[in-house]
């Protein structure tokens, strides 16, 4: 049995699983009707919980890969899904219902690619709230063991921010597919509100920059570079690293632009330095272009299934 598991990513390990399993079969590695291996045997070799590998089991029936036999076992689908729409549409005088079916879920579902997990899973919970859609978040580093799924069209649209698009884009071009979705980049409310107030300072004024992750704070700082903000001097911090928040506490800025979970840090060390809090949002306008692409392109799919691929 040829499986990796990682525990140090932002990936579930039931998530790994499943999009391990539907590579295989994908590549034809399982067959149809073949019989996957047991919970306690597949549990047993990867030393992890017996719930995890029937998590990963029941998300594979879901979707159309196996169905789970009571007593007998799990077995990979007489026909996945991928085979199942293409030979849908592709029968000139068939019942293309099936197709529709298969290549348009109920639920659009949307991948939010960040930087950090604190973030994706903000940006993911925000963008759910606001659009009634399934949507998960990841990591940029992860997105490749996701790449069964962004291949065989799981996902209606990968989300990120403009600070990550530039990452992401060439990540899902080289993992190519029929079904490669589209990379939308939002705005976040509280980058451009920050970058305001950064223009109001007066010329010499040194800003600190504490974010969660270093990549994070140094995004940051390229956006305010490319904003032509060079009337003020930037010093970069990252909770990741906290000596260097304190060799920004020590610089003695005039402001910190600071995300919600650095300044409790910050305000413990440097009581008397200004803070501007980053409660970061997406924009209105982003939301609202995602669902206008998201609702256009299944009502495409509806009524011609080919447009899907």
């Amino acid at each position: 049995m040829k499986f990796t598991i990682n525990e140090f990513l932002s990936v579930p390990i039931y998530v790994q699983l499943k999009e391990q399993f539907k590579k295989l079969i994908d590549n034809g590695l399982y067959q149809p009707h073949e019989q996957l291996p047991s919970v306690s045997e597949l549990a047993g070799f990867l030393r992890i919980n017996q719930s995890t590998v029937q998590k990963a089991y029941a998300e594979l029936e879901q979707d159309g890969y196996v169905h789970i036999q009571a007593g007998k076992g799990v077995f990979v689908h007489a026909q996945p899904p991928l085979a199942a729409v293409v030979e849908a549409v592709s029968e000139p005088f068939g019942d293309t219902s099936m197709a529709k079916e298969l290549s348009v879920p109920s639920k659009p579902v949307l991948l939010f690619v960040e930087c950090n997990v604190p973030q994706a899973q903000e940006y993911a919970v925000e963008l759910e709230k606001a659009t009634g859609y399934v949507v998960k978040p990841c990591l940029v580093q992860d997105l490749e063991i996701l790449g069964g799924s962004i291949q065989s069209g799981y996902y209606d649209l990968i989300v990120t921010t403009f600070l990550h698009i530039e990452e992401v884009q060439p990540i899902i071009e080289r993992l190519g597919g029929a079904y490669q979705p589209k990379v939308i980049a939002c705005l976040i409310e509280s980058n451009l509100q920050s970058i305001r107030k950064l223009q109001e300072l007066p010329a010499g004024s040194k800003v600190g920059i504490a974010g969660t992750t270093w990549q994070g704070a140094e995004n940051f700082r390229q956006s305010i570079v490319n904003a032509e903000l060079s009337h003020v001097e930037l010093i970069v911090g990252s909770l990741e690293y906290p000596a260097s928040l304190d060799a920004v506490i020590a610089a003695k800025p005039d402001l910190i632009v600071s995300t919600s979970l650095v300044s409790p840090y910050l305000q413990r060390h440097s009581r008397f330095t200004q803070l501007l809090i980053e409660d970061r949002c997406l924009s209105a306008q982003s939301v609202q272009y995602i669902q206008q692409y998201v609702e256009g392109k299944r009502k495409r799919a509806t009524t011609d299934p080919a447009s899907n691929m």
